[in-house]
Parts: structure tokens; C-alpha cells; sequence
């Protein structure tokens, strides 16, 4: 029997006995993996395409590409630039919505039918390539959340109630399977652009009200606000990964 971790190559914590405990009351899956398992959720990865910006890892996350006024002092540029920009297949954290708030996660390993047709899943592609967005096609299943995050591994009878209930919707679960699996994957991938990209915008735009001020303002008035434009414009602002 292969162990839960060769599926993904999980290399995190495991609460004392309660994978094993799992496994002898919940048995495994056809293709030999324990049907559940409990993980840390900080730990867990999968492959994921995309465009990616590289950074000088000795620029806080803050400066990159940090808004900052031109010589003029009448317009905005970027302060600093991404060593690389490229695009590929990158291995990057499983669960992006939960990477602010980690904890010990229940996961159910699913069969390959889950995730919809090998077709299907390599259609969605990262914009400009033929990379599959999601990353491999799970040929020998995937595990999905189905509880947590949780502070500290919950016991034994906890996993009971959660599995029994899980185990009564299974069917609709099922029934909606491939479809809604692949669509909450390209949702979290798109929430989390959106929020860089509003972020991105919404500090953007104060910086330029900033910098653009010296139009605005008098003859008599330019020089000071041009002064000002220059101190505070982009301190906050940055862009990209």
C-alpha cells in the first residue's frame, strides 16, 4: 500500500496516530491510498501555471515595483522591476485562501473520474501557453478539503462526526463533481488575482493623485506641491508577486 504522502510528495507534520487511526477505520481508495488523512495545511503544495515575476529576494514584498513620482514629479513609475518574468508550470501552495491562516486540515483522497476527463482538465490552460493552468491531470487521484483549518489536530471522535456527515452528501458531491472542482480551482486562482490586482490599483491610484498634483495646483503653488508629490508618491504602492 502506498502512503498517503507519495501522492503529493507531503513532507509536513502528522499528528501522533491519527493517520493510522483513519486508515483502520476508514479503510483506503481502489488505488491504494488511505481514503483520509489529516495535514497541515502550511505544508501542502501542488503544480500550478502561470506568469510569474521574479523578485531580488532582498526587496521586501512592499517595495516591489513600488510606485515612485519621475523626475518631473508630474507622473508616476515604477520604483523597481522584476528580475524575470516568465512563464511556466511552478509548484506553489495548495490552498491559497488558507495561507494566511494555516492549521491541521481533513482531507479525502478522490478518484481520478473526480476531476472530469484528462480533456477537459488540460482545455484550461495559463493565458498565452499550453500549459495546463491547474497542473497535471491527477491520473492516481487528489485529496480535497473537506474540514478545517483547525488550531490543533482534532481526536478521534471529532473525525467521526465529520466523516459521517461528509459520507451523507457524498452523492451530491459526486453528482457535481469534475465541473464545480475544476471551477472552485480556477475561482481561488482568480480571487487571489483580483485581490493583487485591486490592491495594486487602489494604491496606484493614490499615488498618482499625489504625483499629479503639481498640474492641479497654481503657478504660486507648484513648487510645494511638487515637493509633496515627490515625498509621498508610491510608498505604499507596488505591484506584481
Amino acid at each position: 500500500m502506498p502512503r498517503h504522502n507519495e501522492l503529493d510528495g507531503y513532507a509536513g507534520p502528522e499528528p501522533d496516530g491519527v493517520n493510522q487511526y483513519l486508515h483502520e477505520r476508514h479503510g483506503e481508495g481502489f488505488m491504494g491510498y488511505q481514503t483520509y488523512r489529516v495535514v497541515h495545511s502550511k505544508h501542502l503544495y501542488g503544480f500550478s501555471a502561470g506568469d510569474w515575476h521574479d523578485w531580488d529576494k532582498s526587496l521586501p514584498p512592499a517595495l516591489r515595483g513600488e510606485l515612485v513620482a519621475d523626475e518631473t514629479g508630474k507622473s508616476v513609475v515604477p520604483g523597481s522591476r522584476a528580475d524575470r518574468r516568465i512563464l511556466e508550470m511552478r509548484r506553489i501552495p495548495k490552498y491559497p485562501l488558507l495561507f494566511h491562516i494555516p492549521g491541521w486540515i481533513v482531507e479525502r483522497w478522490m478518484a481520478p473520474a473526480y476531476f472530469g476527463s484528462p480533456g477537459h482538465w488540460n482545455s484550461r490552460t495559463a493565458p498565452g501557453s499550453s500549459l495546463p493552468a491547474l497542473g497535471p491531470y491527477p491520473r492516481e487521484g487528489e485529496y480535497i478539503l473537506i474540514g478545517g483549518p483547525y488550531p490543533s489536530a482534532p481526536t478521534g471522535p471529532f473525525f467521526d462526526r465529520l466523516i459521517e456527515q461528509w459520507e451523507l452528501m457524498r452523492e451530491d458531491v459526486l453528482a457535481l463533481a469534475a465541473e464545480t472542482y475544476v471551477r472552485k480551482r480556477t475561482y481561488e486562482a482568480e480571487e487571489e488575482e483580483r485581490e493583487t490586482s485591486e490592491r495594486w490599483n487602489r494604491e496606484a491610484s493614490a499615488a498618482n493623485i499625489a504625483a499629479m498634483q503639481p498640474l492641479l495646483s497654481t503657478f504660486l503653488e507648484g513648487g510645494r506641491a511638487r515637493q509633496i508629490a515627490v515625498e509621498h508618491a508610491g510608498l505604499t504602492g507596488h505591484y506584481g508577486n
